[in-house]
């Protein structure tokens, strides 16, 4: 016999026995073995509890009532009132509103496409009509007040025409050479690579950078390979800096700063001119290099949030109070007063 059966059989005998020794069966005489033609207990009747038999159930007390401990309100205190119910449904947004617009035009359409009636085409037909010369006619203010507002003007920012585009372009390109070769004392960069195509044009790309600009590369080989003769010098075999630069792919390229930080720039393979932003970019930053002279850098006159930014925030909150909703709202010519009397400072 297994030792889990008779366990289990252990465990059903104690139950058994248990069961047995709960109720009131006469004894017997000699031993259990003995008593061949006796059953098992659950065999047996259950003999019934004498006091059942003589109980009177007319003698049967009824239960008692639970006693009321709520104290009654007294009657010269009237019950209160309850107030009526508030309305909680919203109005509905008024009609040919912009809300009243973006809530049922999808509506006409859906029924049109869903029952094509002649009337129902027409209606969804009307009211896209509506809605389009609504939008042609904030198209053609739009375009008057960008014309006429030198600060809306986008313009201002990028010139439009084919010269004003090719003259920008070389005075940026003539402003970013100018900049990389002032911060090479000030920033290097780190290249992590294996010995795939893809690590080889990057390098290649790096060099370049490099040679043109004075920038010191660092290459770590990642899994031992080498760079060919001429291409980055710098070549270390990786001993645990791509594990502490939590680098998880290669290529991958880094900015290293002077005080010993780095930042990451990006992985995989960049052109020429994208890496020399980046790397611009990560400077500018981090403080490397002043926001003026990266703005000299890129193909803006102006940063548009230079134009905005002027308007302090504080100004906004001058506003007087009874100017504005529960939402913050600004009334337009509120706003405009405000954002043109801090352009003018």
């Amino acid at each position: 016999m297994t030792k889990s059966l008779t366990i289990f059989l252990a465990a059903l005998l104690a139950s058994g026995s248990t069961t047995a020794s709960q109720l009131d069966y006469p004894e017997r005489d000699g031993r259990f073995l003995e008593r061949e033609q006796e059953g098992w207990f659950w065999y047996e009747p259950v003999p019934e509890d004498p006091e059942s038999e003589d109980e009177d159930p007319q003698t049967k007390k009824p239960p008692e009532k639970a006693v009321e401990t709520l104290a009654k309100p007294k009657e010269s205190e009237p019950a209160p009132v309850p107030s009526p119910a508030q309305p909680t449904e919203s109005q509905p947004p008024a009609a040919m509103s912009a809300e009243w617009f973006r809530e049922n035009i999808k509506k006409y359409k859906d029924k049109a496409w869903e029952n094509p009636t002649p009337e129902n085409v027409s209606a969804y037909l009307y009211v896209q009509k509506m809605a389009m010369n609504r939008s042609a006619k904030f198209a053609d203010v739009w375009k008057e007040v960008v014309s006429t507002d030198p600060v809306l003007d986008a313009n201002s920012t990028a010139p439009t025409t084919t010269s004003g585009t090719l003259r920008m372009k070389a005075e940026t390109k003539k402003a970013r050479e100018s900049l990389l070769g002032s911060i090479k004392d000030e920033v290097g960069l780190m290249f992590f690579f294996n010995g795939s195509q893809y690590s080889l044009e990057q390098a290649r790309t790096l060099d370049a950078i490099q040679k043109k600009h004075g920038i010191d590369v660092l290459s770590v080989s990642v899994d031992g390979s080498r760079l060919p003769e001429g291409v980055l010098g710098k070549v270390i075999i990786d001993q645990g800096q791509s594990q502490v630069m939590g680098v998880r792919q290669v290529p991958a390229t880094y900015v290293a700063f002077s005080d010993n930080t780095t930042k990451p720039i990006g992985v995989g393979m960049f052109a020429r001119p994208l890496m020399e932003d980046r790397i611009l970019l990560v400077a500018q930053m981090n403080g490397a290099i002043s926001d003026e002279a990266y703005m000299a850098t890129q193909n803006q006159l102006k940063r548009e949030e230079d134009l905005i930014g002027a308007v302090a925030p504080n100004a906004y909150a001058n506003a007087s109070s009874d100017s504005t909703d529960e939402d913050g709202f600004i009334p337009p010519a509120t706003l405009l007063k405000i954002i043109r009397q801090e352009l003018n400072k």
